[in-house]
């Protein structure tokens, strides 16, 4: 057999076996700190990622906005839960890097989901992709986009 046929034979193994989510609690540690480590937040101070961040992990530009997040922050008024909060998420772009992005976003879908999330894990290459487009690299920016995909997906957005 030739070594072409062989290599291409474990690309393709390679390339069919599914990304396993690279994640750990310690991962998590720095968004702990405000929303718990069980991620159910401080009502009316911090709101809840419990649950809700999957849902919005499985929308159209939902991964975007956890990215930006989580690296850029938030701000603004926003709703969870019938509950409003306003206030300043700091973003973590200069604390953790890409790998550490990633990480503690598969911690937050993976492990803070009482269901079964159906989504492929956050990769280092994605948050660095993303980082690159997103425009508005700052805690309002964070808050602007929220808006919109809040005004996109209605009734669907956790």
């Amino acid at each position: 057999m030739s070594k072409s046929v062989i290599v291409a034979g474990i690309l393709l193994v390679s390339f069919a076996v599914p990304l396993k989510a690279e994640y750990s609690a310690d991962s998590y540690r720095t968004c702990s700190a405000c929303h718990l480590a069980d991620g159910s937040g401080i009502p009316g101070a911090f709101p809840s990622i419990r649950n809700r961040s999957a849902r919005m992990a499985e929308l159209d530009g939902g991964r975007r906005y956890l990215i930006a997040v989580v690296m850029y922050g938030l701000m603004g008024a926003i709703q969870v839960d019938g509950m409003q909060y306003f206030g300043v998420m700091p973003g973590n772009a200069g604390a953790m890097s890409a790998e550490e992005i990633a990480a503690s976003l598969n911690y937050i879908v993976f492990e803070l989901n009482d269901g079964s999330a159906e989504l492929a894990p956050f990769t280092s290459n994605e948050v660095e992709e993303l980082q690159a487009s997103i425009a508005l690299k700052s805690p309002a920016g964070g808050g602007a986009l929220r808006a919109e995909l809040a005004e996109q997906h209605g009734d669907k957005w956790p």
